[in-house]
């Protein structure tokens, strides 16, 4: 009798995907795409196994920022059976990249349906439909690609910025509607033509930033005089260093607008199989990123000549910071630069939703439900070999937290088993005092050959020894030095990767300490965690106790492990 395979006799697991590329009044909504997928597994005895996976405020032409290889991930584990979708053009706007997916599924044995386009993807004719259907949303796409290109040329000819939205130092005029975040942009019929006018009161704020930052007083001082006096950012918060870079690197205070340089706004990557496909550059970038056309507006400087120069000596100054950190490299929540990924060791890199979707901020800084840690190898070149992980800032916050709980409320029993941890490491730290003693030791050596060869080179000089003795001696003493300086340099190294160990704070602090990161803001939390964590490292999966792993400074992390495939994947 023939062995009957695991899904024999079951029904089927389905998984629902919803994408909306951007929130609008006529959208097709999440719900509207949900309800059409479960009518269809309700028709086809597909039993739905776990909440919708959704991609909210993501482009169809782009997957790296979306949950496909979650799904991808999913199906390798065998997890659902089908993949329902409202529409193909959800699935992606991108005909070769979207079959390359499909694909990648279907050899997982995972069938995609569409519930309003549904065809038989195993069959000649199915497939021929569906990449019709998937190259008719590519053609949508395009289309609407070119309008856009078109709208911001005639923009850029009228001398108008790149969008309509107001600027710090300017406004439109007393009767128009206060911009608000989120909301179509009101304007009167007297300033229907886009021109902004300068403010008479953040104008001249605007015109001496300009002026100050050109004569070279740090911007730190410029944002607290700014908060000092209480002057909020066009949208209402506080001033903060990159708010302020952000303004003045546009040049629109001066008179100019800017477009982005069309071959910087993507660029070329290489896939596994040598092929190739463009990918959308979302990094900050700097001044020669742009080009900077004269602007139909006029200038919070009046005097074309003066503001020539201010302009002059502003870019020179950030050009001459660029090499140092273009952008401020300084962390700005409580896991910043502790997290790391799983699978290849690298850091993690925050992403914010789409801005249409955001919560109200916490203390002035995003909410922690909005913020996304993913590996930066895998975002920026591909090269972690677990295709990257990702956590949101308020599930590792949440799970943290539960590890800071049972370090504070530990046993006797787990206490004693720690000592002895401690113990051991004590062990290898006096190792490495050893490693130290022998360090200075090559120093001493070092020092003795360096007056060895002044007193050859003294004894040539009196003549008691001749030249060629001397030359002979020097090569000898020159061997010898290479060889102490190459076995410093190992004995460094082996010092460098040694982590240094601290110990381990009591229960009564362990205890105070998750009382103070409750109460804390996200600065103060940050200076708490490195004062107890050495790093945190992300595992792949859904979230759980087992999604982080904490370090703590009084425990040495283990080496990596470089990351294998599962046999079935």
């Amino acid at each position: 009798m023939e062995e009957q395979p695991a899904s024999a006799g079951r029904r089927k697991r389905g998984l629902i995907y919803v994408r909306v590329s951007k929130a609008r009044e006529d959208m097709i909504s999440p719900e509207l795409q949900v309800g059409h997928a479960l009518s269809l597994a309700s028709s086809e005895n597909i039993d739905v196994i776990a909440e919708p996976i959704m991609d909210l405020g993501e482009s169809g032409r782009q997957f790296e920022e979306r949950r496909i290889e979650d799904i991808k991930q999913m199906a390798r584990d065998k997890q659902f059976d089908v993949l329902i979708l409202w529409i193909w053009s959800r699935f992606g706007r991108n005909l070769r990249e979207s079959l390359q997916h499909l694909d990648t599924l279907m050899d997982y044995g995972v069938e995609v349906r569409a519930a309003k386009e549904d065809f038989d993807g195993k069959t000649t004719i199915g497939r021929f439909a569906i990449a019709q259907m998937l190259n008719i949303a590519e053609l949508e796409s395009n289309q609407k690609a070119d309008s856009w290109r078109d709208t911001f040329e005639r923009r850029r000819n009228k001398g108008l910025p790149h969008s309509n939205r107001g600027r710090f130092g300017y406004y439109r005029c007393e009767t128009c509607p206060k911009w608000e975040f989120g909301k179509k942009l009101e304007t009167c019929p007297k300033c229907r033509n886009g021109i902004l006018k300068v403010d008479p009161v953040t104008g001249p704020v605007l015109a001496q930033l300009y002026r100050d930052y050109a004569a070279g007083i740090s911007v730190r001082k410029l944002v607290v005089d700014l908060n000092r006096r209480g002057i909020r950012t066009f949208t209402g918060r506080p001033f903060t260093s990159g708010d302020l870079h952000a303004v003045l690197d546009s040049g629109f205070g001066l008179g100019y607008v800017r477009y982005l340089i069309p071959e910087l706004s993507q660029q070329v990557v290489t896939n596994d199989d040598g092929s190739t496909k463009r990918k959308r550059v979302n990094r900050q970038r700097d001044v020669t990123a742009f080009l900077y056309y004269g602007g139909a507006h006029d200038a919070v400087i009046d005097d074309p000549s003066e503001g020539e120069r201010v302009w002059d000596a502003y870019t020179k100054r950030r050009m001459a910071q660029s090499g140092r950190s273009f952008f401020s490299n300084r962390p700005r929540y409580s896991l910043s630069r502790h997290l790391r990924c799983s699978g290849c060791g690298g850091r993690m890199q925050t992403a914010l939703r789409n801005k249409k979707y955001r919560r109200p901020p916490v203390d002035g800084l995003p909410n922690p439900l909005d913020v996304t840690f993913r590996c930066a190898n895998h975002i920026d070149s591909k090269s972690c070999p677990s295709n990257g992980t990702y956590i949101s800032l308020a599930v590792a916050e949440k799970w943290f937290l539960e590890w800071l709980d049972r370090e504070a409320q530990m046993s006797e029993r787990e206490t004693e088993a720690l000592a002895a941890r401690m113990a051991a490491l004590r062990t290898q730290s006096d190792g490495d005092q050893a490693l130290l003693g022998h360090l200075e030791n090559i120093q001493g050596q070092l020092e003795c050959l360096r007056t060895k060869d002044d007193k050859l080179t003294d004894a040539v000089l009196a003549e008691l020894v001749s030249e060629d003795s001397a030359r002979r001696k020097r090569t000898e003493l020159e061997t010898q030095r290479q060889a102490l300086i190459r076995e410093q340099t190992e004995l460094r190294t082996k010092l460098k990767e040694v982590p240094v160990q601290q110990p381990r704070p009591s229960q009564a602090d362990l205890l105070t300490a998750r009382q103070i990161y409750l109460a804390a803001g996200q600065a103060n939390r940050r200076e708490l965690m490195s004062k107890l964590v050495r790093e945190i490292r992300v595992n792949k999966g859904r979230d759980g106790p087992e999604k982080l792993r904490v370090y703590p400074l009084w425990e040495a992390p283990p080496p990596w492990v470089p990351w294998e495939p599962s046999s079935d994947s």
